[in-house]
């Protein structure tokens, strides 16, 4: 059993056809599992894709060590253990300190186990609760929505985007906007906007909490009668293409789902793993028992040798 690092080429239709998601995925690190010099395995380790998750697990100044374990497959019939093996020797491989995420998608009846069987920690399911799929009943990943909207090929029309309001503190503006509430009603504020149920989530300081567009937010000054203090940052925008257009233009049907289980492990020396532990945002809890249900994973992808 010999683990290298692949390129594209070697690993590209593994994860195409031997992979349940069937799609490519961001990848940093690739390492092909080789047995008797033929490769029997791929696992690759990619970008997370959002800084709000890279963020969400030891806080922001330890984002940039976060690495997402995104596809990991074998062949059927391996040897008992050689999946653990892969994926623990493939991490002592990588550059450190890296903090792991991976996870084990419910949806599809995975609980993880083999991240449970090589000690990573489990911190409960994503928040994820949907997913979109198009006309062949795939999943198209939210991600490829922006590379709609970067090309914008579909000619859709162009809509306000607050800039980096991913770095806005959401509980500041929800706390800023209820010290101006006084007695208006959410379903007052939606009224005047002819919306429903959606002003509620303006003044939410728990994960409910959505912003303003820009242009509610300037209609809801004239409303509250608050002062400019935020103005600069929740009014700054940029134009880009319309993402409901775009999920319009694809036909893609918005499906919920369950979120998927979500494991993290620190490859790290003592000192950096101390520090990853303090600054651990997320909970550890037990280990989920739920029965695998195990997927189509006979495609056979042509040998390819390692050369020595």
């Amino acid at each position: 059993m010999i683990i290298r690092p692949i390129k594209k080429p070697q690993y590209e239709n593994w994860l195409l056809k031997k992979h349940y998601a069937k799609r490519l995925c961001s990848v940093s690190y690739a390492f092909g599992l080789y047995i008797n010099n033929m490769i029997e395995g791929v696992i690759t380790f990619g970008m997370p894709p959002s800084s709000t998750l890279a963020e969400s697990i030891c806080g922001k100044k330890n984002a940039k060590y976060v690495l997402e374990l995104n596809r990991l497959t074998i062949s059927e019939n391996l040897p008992k253990n050689t999946l653990s093996k892969f994926v623990s020797q493939s991490i002592k491989l990588l550059d450190k300190p890296k903090i792991i995420v991976s996870f084990a998608d419910k949806n599809v009846g995975h609980s993880g186990y083999i991240y449970q069987a090589t000690n990573f920690i489990y911190t409960g399911q994503s928040s994820n609760n949907y997913q979109y799929i198009d006309e062949n009943g795939m999943e198209f990943h939210f991600r490829n929505l922006g590379h709609y909207q970067d090309n914008n090929k579909l000619n859709v029309s162009l809509v306000k985007k607050r800039l980096n309001e991913e770095n806005i503190n959401k509980i500041e503006i929800a706390n800023y906007l209820r010290k101006y509430k006084g007695n208006n009603t959410a379903k007052q504020i939606d009224k005047l906007y002819n919306y429903k149920d959606t002003a509620a989530h303006w003044f939410r300081t728990d994960k409910g909490f959505s912003f303003p567009n820009v242009d509610d937010w300037i209609k809801l000054k004239n409303i509250l009668n608050f002062d400019n203090t935020y103005d600069d940052i929740m009014t700054a925008y940029k134009l880009v293409p319309d993402v409901s257009e775009i999920i319009k233009k694809l036909n893609l049907t918005k499906q919920n789902i369950d979120g998927k289980h979500r494991y993290i492990f620190f490859s790290a020396n003592k000192n950096d793993k101390k520090k990853f532990l303090n600054d651990f945002k997320l909970d550890k809890k037990p280990y989920p028992k739920d029965k695998n249900r195990r997927y189509d994973n006979n495609t056979y992808i042509g040998g390819q040798m390692l050369l020595i």
